[in-house]
């Protein structure tokens, strides 16, 4: 019985423990607010415990007796009935994250485990906790959003972060620093420190070394520098240190910050600073400046160059406004003009005006104001004027300078015998001289103010011309037809001068020209024999002779009458503008005579003339030819003369002199600033020769090494664009080989684009042992001494404008002339009257100048006959002296030769009273 007590008493005890137990189980299970489930090997459920909480949408008590798949559906259960199979397959734990309706939110963990009894021997059970992690989930969604967010904004921005833990020595970078640095992973072996310590560029490295072994010193700074990617791309970086991570004792336990790329912004800076210089260059060179007046403030704002332009400080800007600036500067004779214009601020408009201001110093400017933007109020009234001043002082000067002259520009041309028209931007005529309207069968007075080239030229030529006043670009030189009172075409070889106004559009045409009708048909039955002839070597010496001399006649008449204007003491622009033409007309002879040059060498038939002559000299001359286009470039002539080289030598002066030109020439106009060189230096010597090495060297714009076996090509530049900014043929150097080949030489050249050229070449002399008085080229009187008393000359020429030229030149130096149109006429004058020296043109029609010459030295054996021709070829020359002739002198003639040959037979009366 006792026995019986003590075991109710036991049961009793246990079953208050076990009481007890499940009231703790209940708490613990309420406060964890979990679900627990006991499934068996057929995955129904057995049991469950779980707290009181409402809110689920599934009791789990509907799950006792069932499958999950019964209450949740199959889809919703299979990932659950999944990791059951894996459990009882296993026996081993697993655990799943799920999304259902199951619990009090819609995401849960579930760990599933087998159940073992006290023995632990598996039971055939399975144990499922769930537990609801739905609040987590949305915060790690919303972290996860967040990081997102940051990680776009990072990459918007081009920023990284990155972190340096102290105790593992590892650095950390965010995702978006690889994409900066274009990586896509750093390899495992390298530190990734070291990694990007090898992307700085090499200028920056050391620095940026020293900053990150200093960054814990160094406090929130920035440090920018280069980097170069694996693809190459320099990118500007720039660094800055977060705030220190520390522990409790102190000791730095992290170090962070972030990295921007800032290339985009360097570059933009960089290209603004670079567009304002340019701005404030732009601004210098054109005299322009702006300014900003703020009327509401009274506040008056303007660039650096309107301080200049007033040529006063930025003192006196603050101090005034801007019309009291402006009237204060303002010429008393056009004060009236700023008055107009600023009386009503209120009312003032978009204009532009012109006046003059006497500065500070005293100088006279010519303003352009131009008001260019009004900012208003909401009520409509100004309250900020923006505009422009510019210092048009020079234009003004040049447009009143203009006017000044153009009265004896036209008087001018009113006297000479040529064709002269001026027409205004519509082609109409606001000039024709009288030699003009007599051609044409009109009086002047019937033509001004007649549209030129719907009332003169043909109708197939207007299309053209048109062209160019549209255009704004006019031809320097063109032959036109002009249609005559009575029907007749008459051609017209034009030489055109264009004025423009401050547009850049033309204002007026001047031109100059000669009536080569009978000429140019001439030349047009040349030109069909060449076509049908062209591959015969004869007929093309024949062609360029002729050409040469239809080309030079009315170049004779262009030159000669520019020397001749020359000679009249011109106003400074006068002068300026002769000079240009005379300067263009001389380039065209140039290039003439480089094309017949070179045809003379292709042809053989060209050879050195050797004479005793001074080297010294000679270089001396060539330096002196150059010196003026030299000062013009602001350039240096470099002249040695090694003294070892004998003064006097046998050799072809005039082919050295014009292989000297032609480098002289090419290295001062490819030279922009330096200098350049022409060198002699003896190489060998002994009693009867000498080697001399000639240098010419510049410090101009050089030849790239892929042209340098080119330029000796004929009609080949440097650069094909250089024929268009620097001119010529494209033969000189082509004509200087060939010279030098004929010297038994050959030329080298050495250049480095960018720093200059160097030609150098060697050449071998005979030494002229005595020289004789007699042996050198014979030296005319000085341009002090430029009077030939006494001389009588008759001047044979059919052209009455080559008549006048030659004529003029002689009566300036006191020569006595008679004039002949005809070598008839010439004879008949020689049979009745005594010259001192015939200057002989050689085309002539009926009688040329060849049988003229012949038939005067029959009867007439001294006196010096001077052959005065456009045709330059060699043929022609020795032709000449084979008539009689003893010198010879191509057109466009230069007045100083003219004189110098017309002076070595001039004897002065007091000798001849001497003669017996």
């Amino acid at each position: 019985m006792s026995n019986v007590i003590d075991l109710n008493r036991s049961l009793l005890i246990n079953d208050e423990q076990l009481r007890q137990s499940e009231k703790k189980l209940d708490a613990l299970i309420n406060s964890l607010n979990d679900v627990i489930f006991e499934f068996d090997e057929n995955k129904i459920c057995l049991n469950t415990w779980f707290s009181r909480m409402d809110g689920r949408a599934i009791n789990p008590e509907t799950c006792i007796g069932k499958r999950l798949s019964e209450v949740l559906g199959n889809e919703k259960a299979q990932k659950f009935d999944d990791a059951m199979d894996h459990v009882i397959k296993h026996h081993e734990p697993v655990s799943i994250t799920y999304q259902s309706d199951f619990g009090t939110g819609q995401w849960f963990v579930a760990k599933l485990g087998p159940v073992y009894d006290q023995s632990g021997n598996y039971t055939s059970r399975i144990s499922a906790s769930v537990t609801d992690i739905s609040e987590q989930k949305k915060y790690a969604d919303a972290l996860k959003e967040n990081e997102n967010l940051l990680l776009e904004a990072q990459s918007i921005a081009k920023i990284g972060n990155w972190y340096f833990d102290v105790s593992t020595r590892e650095t950390f970078l965010s995702e978006s620093l690889y994409s900066i640095l274009e990586v896509d992973s750093i390899p495992k072996n390298v530190e990734k420190f070291d990694y990007y310590l090898n992307l700085i560029h090499p200028d920056d490295r050391k620095r940026a070394y020293v900053y990150f072994s200093n960054i814990h010193d160094i406090g929130h700074s920035e440090f920018e520098h280069k980097v170069i990617t694996p693809t190459g791309k320099t990118k500007y970086i720039s660094v800055l240190k977060g705030k220190l991570l520390k522990d409790s004792a102190g000791n730095i336990k992290r170090i962070s910050g972030i990295l921007q790329d800032v290339s985009e912004t360097k570059l933009s800076a960089k290209k603004i600073k670079v567009s304002q210089t340019e701005l404030v260059e732009a601004q210098t060179i054109a005299k322009i400046g702006n300014w900003n007046w703020d009327i509401a403030l009274n506040n008056l704002t303007w660039s650096d160059e309107i301080s200049n332009i007033f040529e006063i400080g930025p003192k006196a800007v603050a101090e005034n406004s801007i019309v009291k600036l402006l009237m204060k500067y303002a010429h008393p004779n056009d004060r009236h003009i700023l008055k107009q214009h600023l009386k009503d601020i209120s009312n003032i408009t978009n204009t532009s005006y012109e006046y003059r201001i006497i500065t500070p110093g005293g100088h006279v400017k010519y303003l352009s104001i131009i008001v260019g933007k009004l900012l208003r109020r909401d009520d409509g009234a100004v309250r900020k004027v923006i505009g422009t001043i510019q210092d048009i002082t020079d234009r003004k000067q040049a447009e009143i300078d203009y006017l000044r002259t153009e009265n004896k520009y036209k008087l001018v041309l009113e006297t000479i015998k040529l064709p002269a028209i001026s027409v205004d931007k519509d082609g109409n005529l606001i000039f024709c001289n009288k030699f003009m309207a007599h051609i044409l069968g009109y009086e002047q007075n019937e033509i001004l103010g007649l549209n030129w080239l719907e009332k003169f030229l043909p109708e197939d030529q207007r299309h053209g011309l048109s062209r160019w006043f549209i255009n704004g670009s006019f031809e320097a030189q063109y032959i036109s037809s002009v249609i005559c009172r009575n029907g007749e075409q008459r051609n017209i070889s034009w030489q055109n001068t264009v004025s423009y106004d401050e547009n850049g559009n033309i204002r007026e045409v001047t031109s100059i020209g000669e009536d080569i009708t009978l000429r140019q048909r001439a030349t047009q039955a040349l030109i069909s024999a060449k076509e049908e002839a062209e591959k015969s070597s004869h007929f093309k010496s024949e062609f360029l002779s002729i050409m040469s001399h239809e080309i030079r006649t009315p170049m004779n008449a262009v030159i000669g009458t520019t020397n001749l204007l020359l000679s009249e003491d011109p106003s400074p622009e006068q002068l300026e503008y002769l000079n240009i033409l005379k300067f263009s007309g001389e380039n065209l002879l140039a290039i003439i005579n480089d094309i017949l040059d070179y045809n003379k060498i292709e042809a053989g038939k060209l050879a050195l003339n050797t004479l005793p002559f001074n080297i010294v000299t000679l270089a001396q001359k060539i330096k002196q030819t150059f010196y003026s286009r030299a000062i013009e470039k602001d350039l240096e002539i470099d002249l040695f003369v090694d003294p070892a080289i004998p003064e006097y030598l046998i050799g072809d002066q005039i082919r050295l002199g014009q292989v000297i030109n032609n480098l002289l020439s090419n290295a001062i106009k490819f030279t922009h600033e330096g200098k350049v060189s022409i060198h002699l230096n003896k190489e060998t010597t002994d009693d009867k020769q000498t080697t001399i090495k000639f240098t010419v060297s510049d410090t101009g714009i050089g030849i790239s090494p892929q042209n340098l076996a080119l330029i000796f090509d004929p009609f080949m530049q440097e650069s094909q664009n250089h024929d268009n900014d620097y001119g010529g043929t494209g033969l000189g150097l082509a004509i200087t080989k060939r010279l030098i080949e004929l010297h038994q030489s050959d030329i080298s050249v050495f250049s480095e684009p960018g720093k200059g050229t160097k030609f150098s070449f060697s050449i071998s002399f005979n030494i002229a042992k005595q020289i004789k008085h007699g042996d050198l080229t014979p030296t005319a009187k000085t341009n002090i001494d430029r009077s030939l008393p006494g001389m009588r000359v008759l001047v044979v020429d059919d052209n009455k404008m080559n008549l006048m030229i030659a004529s003029k030149f002689l009566k300036k130096w006191d020569v006595e002339v008679d004039e002949a149109i005809s070598g008839e006429i010439a004879i008949e004058m020689v049979k009745s009257n005594s010259y001192d020296l015939i200057i002989m043109d050689l085309q002539m029609p009926d009688m040329d100048g060849f049988q003229t010459t012949r038939i005067i030295r029959r009867t007439n054996p001294d006196i010096p006959v001077i052959a005065l021709t456009a045709d330059a070829m060699p043929e022609t020359h020795n032709k000449a002296l084979a008539a009689g002739m003893c010198n010879y002198l191509t057109k466009p003639f230069v007045p100083d030769t003219l004189f110098e040959k017309i002076a070595g037979h001039y004897v002065p009366a007091e000798r001849l009273a001497d003669q017996p």
